[in-house]
Order: C-alpha cells, then sequence, then structure tokens
C-alpha cells in the first residue's frame, strides 16, 4: 500500500484521504482540509516526469545528453501548463470540469518535475457505468451536458481528441463534465492536429 505521508502537497493544510486511480503518466487522489471547521474536498492529480530514474536511463542508453534530455521534459511540462490554461479559460461552465490550482515542483536533478493539479472531486462515468445501467432520461441528459461542453470547446478553437467514459465525469447532482484536456489540442487555420489520444474515440478532425 502506497504511503501517504511521503507525498508532499504544494498547499497548505491539505492532506490525501485516499487513491482513487491512475494510468501510465499520473495518478489522482481524493484530498482534504479543514477550513475553519468546514471540511473541504477535492480531487489531485500528481503527473511525475519522468516516473522513475529507469525512464532517464534509458534516453541515456539511446545517446541522448543531460541537455536534450532536460529539454525533453521541459517541453512535456510546458504541454501540462497548457492543459490547466485551457481548463481555467473554460472555467465557469458547468459541463467542464473546474480545475482550481496548478503547481510544477522542479526535480532536484534538474530533470523534470512532479505536476500538481488541483480540481473538484467528481466520479468518473466509467465508475458509474461499472455499477449500474444509466436510465433513458440520464443518457439523454448525458449527451445534452457533453454536447455543451463541445460547443464550449468549438467556440475556443479546442479539439478535445480524447472523449470516453473515463474522461467524462458525473457531479452529485447527476450533471456530467467533460475533463482531462491532456491531449487537446487549439486548432487554427494554420496547425494540424497530431494524432493523439485513444483511437476508437478520436475525433473526426484528427482522424
Amino acid at each position: 500500500m502506497e504511503n501517504y505521508e511521503e507525498i508532499h502537497l504544494p498547499w497548505p493544510g491539505w492532506k490525501i484521504g485516499k487513491y482513487l486511480g491512475g494510468g501510465a503518466y499520473g495518478k489522482v487522489y481524493e484530498i482534504e482540509r479543514n477550513l475553519s471547521g468546514i471540511q473541504e474536498k477535492a480531487a489531485l492529480k500528481i503527473v511525475s516526469r519522468p516516473k522513475d530514474e529507469s525512464e532517464i536511463e534509458s534516453y541515456y542508453d539511446n545517446g541522448y545528453d543531460k541537455a536534450s534530455i532536460e529539454e525533453s521534459y521541459e517541453s512535456e511540462i510546458r504541454n501540462y501548463v497548457q492543459e490547466y490554461k485551457v481548463m481555467k479559460e473554460l472555467q465557469g461552465q458547468s459541463n467542464i470540469v473546474s480545475c482550481d490550482d496548478f503547481t510544477v515542483v522542479p526535480h532536484e536533478n534538474g530533470i523534470g518535475g512532479d505536476i500538481f493539479i488541483r480540481m473538484e472531486l467528481l466520479t468518473s462515468l466509467q465508475q458509474v457505468l461499472r455499477e449500474r445501467t444509466l436510465s433513458e432520461q440520464e443518457i439523454i441528459k448525458l449527451g445534452k451536458d457533453i454536447s455543451r461542453a463541445l460547443i464550449l470547446c468549438e467556440s475556443k478553437h479546442i479539439v478535445h481528441r480524447d472523449i470516453k467514459p473515463v474522461n467524462i465525469m458525473v457531479s452529485q447532482f447527476g450533471d456530467y463534465k467533460l475533463g482531462d484536456f491532456g491531449v487537446s489540442k487549439i486548432m487554427d487555420h494554420t496547425t494540424f492536429a497530431t494524432a493523439m489520444g485513444t483511437p476508437e474515440y478520436q475525433a473526426p478532425e484528427v482522424v
């Protein structure tokens, strides 16, 4: 079992309550704090780039020097900063996951860092579907809510590129919200998107 006490959060007062899930690059936790007697909860996404020393060693084994490795991870971190920027621009729309804080803590060796993203605490649609089947009315609401999110994305020239159940969140009030803009692309008349995301869920504009 992971020792949460070894994870130092960059915001005072917050502590990790439990592990919620994760993938190849990052992990998501439920975090909490007591503010003037009020218990507050949120979701925390932590991405470590590189994720371990073996990842750096593989770069060296393939002939990269330290300067090029540092630049590679700096570029990755800039992409996460862009993700946060996109989510902040969309904040306030009820069908977009609210992103409340963001911090990058550089690694002591100068290569990469830990990215901390604090968001509203929600349940993924994937988890809901594992527990029960949506009613007809819920499916209609899901379609309407995510359509509103996509209309807003289009107005900002954003292509999400990875819309799937794990990236759709459900609030305690039954509202559906689009999250995880890590592979989103800002489109203009001179930029072509790189094919990223889950193949069976890729946006038509990307395919």
